[in-house]
């Protein structure tokens, strides 16, 4: 049966008609209990006069956290007819218990925190409440060091006792780069119906350090490649961080002529841009760029940029191709040139030149002649960088004089200084001028010893038919194969 607080049991015995029940029953015992989160004590408990028919007396005893209730019987009692029914009226009331809770906060693992500091833990909490009832029992605040933050959320968790009876919930704060720099835990405990000891609570938070970066110069780009005689735009870029201060300055020489003078300081988009004007000229400049003001530490070094810049500003160059003879007979052309400014790699077309040479005699070309036979190929940078890939020689004897003429396809791989001339000595190849020679000929030796058949051979100039190195027709070639007789 339920009162205020606290119950109490129902007793009953079955028991004749006519019999004194106090014989076998002189008393019974009523158990008062208290409700979780409530006790009771014997001393605040009566039973209400006037007692109820049948009962002598009532004391009231404690029992642990319960009361026993003896309620004892007039003797004798003579069981009616009819059942009986003792209702006892009782004065007593229950009162609520403090519940208690206690435990611990430990370290399991923390590092790169200013709060909690050195020491803070393991740190005991404590707390008392009705039952049922819901407090706070501890607040932590976990600050990373100046410096770190989060990258990890940290952790509070319940590593002994009961997690129904907690609740865990957490405030975080951020920097401006949205990294978790602090989180306060708020620890919230509902009391059960008994006090509670020892629990224990972890915490976990290890912070990272954040980067950030020296405010430097880190970098620059602008293209050192020549530039053109007739003047340009180039744009020179700073990189670097926010707020590092920067310096350029660019002067030519011969002449010392500043064209860039200016500094600044790296904005928000980690840049600055410098527009740099070449002017015009008509002579060979050399430019130098300085780049001063918060520089990285990379500057000058192996594993980084250098700090002074410098370019060219050359006037065109020719390469040109020509032919060269010291043959009396034979006058050579002008030669071919092209215009290119130095330091230029980039050419998808080969270039055809032409060139050509008279001669007074017919023109034979006895050696054959190669592409390798043109002079200043290959040669290393800053010269011109060049191969002849293909040429046709041609030459017409019909006319007088004969000519010599070479169409020469080039490809070149880098433009340079000085002016370059290409040439081709024809003296390596050419034939000089015919001697002719009154010589009779026969398949025989017999034949050519008796014709009486006189023709006109050739043998080279300077040369004579007893130190010919060959006997030559009227083209220059070989004659035929035989006996001559002069």
């Amino acid at each position: 049966m339920a009162f205020d607080n606290f119950t109490v049991n129902i007793v009953s015995f079955p028991e004749i008609v006519g019999v004194d029940w106090t014989l076998d029953n002189p008393s019974i015992v009523l158990t008062l209990v208290p409700d979780p989160g409530y006790t009771i004590s014997a001393p605040n408990f009566s039973a209400t006069a006037p007692l109820p028919n049948y009962v002598n007396s009532v004391t009231f005893s404690q029992n642990g956290s319960n009361i026993d209730c003896v309620i004892n019987y007039i003797a004798p009692s003579i069981m009616p007819s009819t059942d009986v029914l003792i209702s006892l009226c009782v004065s007593g009331f229950a009162e609520s218990t403090t519940i208690s809770i206690s435990g611990i906060v430990k370290d399991c693992g923390i590092t790169n925190v200013s709060i909690p500091g050195a020491g803070d833990l393991p740190s005991n909490y404590t707390s008392t409440g009705d039952w049922n009832t819901t407090a706070t029992v501890f607040t932590q605040a976990v600050t990373a060091a100046t410096g770190y933050y989060f990258d990890i959320t940290p952790i509070l968790w319940l590593s002994i006792g009961n997690i129904g009876n907690y609740t865990i919930t957490d405030v975080k704060t951020y920097n401006s780069e949205k990294q978790l720099t602090q989180i306060v835990f708020t620890v919230t405990y509902t009391f059960p119906a008994a006090s509670v000891t020892g629990d224990e609570i972890c915490l976990t938070a290890n912070s990272a350090l954040i980067y950030s970066p020296l405010i430097k110069i880190v970098g620059y780009s602008f293209n050192t490649g020549q530039t053109a005689i007739g003047g340009e735009t180039r744009t020179f870029t700073i990189q670097g961080i926010e707020g590092a201060a920067w310096a350029l300055s660019a002067s030519y020489t011969p002449g010392n002529v500043n064209i860039v003078n200016t500094s600044g300081t790296i904005d928000a988009t980690n840049q600055a841009v410098v527009n740099v004007i070449f002017p015009a000229t008509s002579v060979d400049r050399v430019y130098t760029f300085v780049l001063t003001g918060d520089l990285s530490s990379t500057f000058d070094t192996s594993n980084g940029q250098s700090s002074t810049i410098s370019l060219n500003q050359l006037v065109d160059t020719t390469l040109s191709l020509g032919l060269t003879s010291t043959n009396p007979d034979i006058t050579v052309g002008a030669v071919d040139f092209k215009s290119f400014i130095p330091g230029n790699s980039s050419f998808n077309l080969p270039f055809t030149y032409t060139v050509s040479a008279t001669s007074t005699a017919s023109i034979v070309i006895a050696s054959p002649i190669s592409i390798w036979d043109w002079t200043n190929q290959n040669l290393p940078s800053p010269q011109y960088d060049f191969v002849v890939t293909n040429q046709v020689i041609t030459v017409d004897n019909a006319p007088t004089p004969s000519t010599l003429t070479a169409v020469v396809d080039i490809e070149i791989f880098g433009t340079g200084t000085p002016n370059l001339l290409s040439i081709l000595n024809l003296d390596n190849h050419i034939q000089g001028t015919l001697v002719p020679l009154a010589l009779s000929f026969g398949s025989t030796s017999s034949i050519a010893c008796c014709s009486t058949t006189i023709s006109p051979y050739f043998v080279a100039s300077g040369q004579t038919f007893l130190t010919a190195t060959s006997i030559l027709d009227a083209s220059g070639n070989p004659a035929a194969d035989g006996f001559y007789k002069q």
